[in-house]
């Protein structure tokens, strides 16, 4: 009888080995589908009540949408005109940093060749210069700016899954009424009115404290004269979806411009010091108090959850990887038999 009871349990075990590695390669495999799915799916719960609101207004349903759509689109391509043109301009004036470079470069050169010298270490002669040629940088971010403009690309998907997402605000509860008995589905409307409060309060702070974050970057930076100060904000809001590593990326890049553009330290070390700041208050302090509770993540389960979306999506998994994986505890807190699992999850 116990072998029994262990040969089951290994049977479930590894068939649940089997059942998330399908899972992965589907998700991989379907990347350009379910990307952009899973981005118009937080977003509508983000705009929902919109949609409500104007319903209970008796604004018809296709003028609803409509307006909505367009807002967001216009949004979309605004931002993604404003990020082009700076970033056009990053590229352009890149190279008068390359002197600077090529000294530093050099100096970190003699240095590493002087101090293998010390320990009679035979090192060959290491060209920095040439590994930070300006021309292989400008193509590396003209690079990953291409990826962000195909990214925006993909909007048109996601345009088009919120519209028919959208359109069936609100008829999830009469559907659940309408196929279970009475006492099973007046619980299940109370979990989804819970869950889908909780998921859009978590969205909608997430977002905005985002980009306050950007905001005050881009007027930091502004005020202390720091170039492509509209680029680094920008950076900050996307990065602050990441966290902890999204931090502190959104800190460093700048930093390292100010080393260059700047020949005392202090212009460096306030943007350090005042960037650091910006991120400690808004992540750790406003944050949980807009909120007004904490999801608790485990620290290990965030880890976990960038690379495996990172790897699956690239660096756009990353920045869904935390919402998605907090919209997921929030749904397991709010399901009696899922609970244990959420307990897990907690840091």
């Amino acid at each position: 009888m116990v072998s029994d009871t262990q040969n089951n349990n290994l049977n479930n075990i590894f068939l649940g080995i089997i059942a998330v590695f399908v899972t992965g390669v589907m998700l991989l495999q379907l990347q350009s589908v379910l990307m952009p799915f899973v981005t118009a799916l937080l977003l509508s719960i983000i705009f929902k009540p919109i949609i409500l609101w104007l319903r209970e207004k008796r604004i018809p349903m296709v003028v609803s949408l409509f307006s909505v759509i367009l807002v967001f689109s216009l949004v979309m391509l605004s931002l993604a005109w404003l990020v082009f043109a700076s970033a056009d301009t990053f590229i352009q004036q890149l190279p008068k940093y390359e002197v600077k470079i090529a000294v530093i470069a050099d100096n970190l050169e003699s240095s590493f060749i002087l101090l293998a010298s010390r320990f009679h270490v035979s090192v060959t002669e290491v060209r920095w210069t040439d590994a930070l040629n300006m021309e292989s940088m400008t193509n590396a971010i003209t690079t990953g700016l291409g990826s962000f403009i195909s990214f925006l690309t993909s909007t048109f998907m996601v345009v088009l899954f919120m519209l028919f997402m959208l359109a069936s605000s609100g008829e999830l509860s009469k559907k659940v009424r309408g196929a279970f008995p009475e006492y099973v589905a007046d619980r299940l409307a109370v979990v989804i009115k819970v869950v889908d409060s909780k998921v859009r309060k978590y969205l909608v702070t997430k977002t905005l404290i985002s980009l306050g974050t950007g905001l005050l970057t881009w007027l930091a930076l502004l005020l202390l004269g720091v170039d492509f100060p509209l680029v680094f904000g920008f950076i900050a809001f996307i990065l602050n979806f990441i966290p902890n590593v999204g931090s502190t990326v959104a800190v460093l890049f700048p930093f390292g411009l100010t080393l260059l553009q700047f020949e005392t330290a202090t212009v460096p070390l306030l943007v350090i010091l005042g960037l650091g700041s910006i991120q400690m208050i808004m992540g750790n302090v406003i944050e949980p108090k807009i909120m007004g509770y904490s999801l608790d993540l485990s620290p290990l389960l965030i880890l976990v959850a960038l690379i495996f979306w990172g790897w699956l999506w690239g660096f756009w998994g990353m920045v869904l990887a935390v919402p998605l994986t907090s919209t997921i505890k929030i749904i397991f807190e709010n399901l009696d038999s899922l609970k244990p699992l959420a307990k897990l999850m907690n840091s």
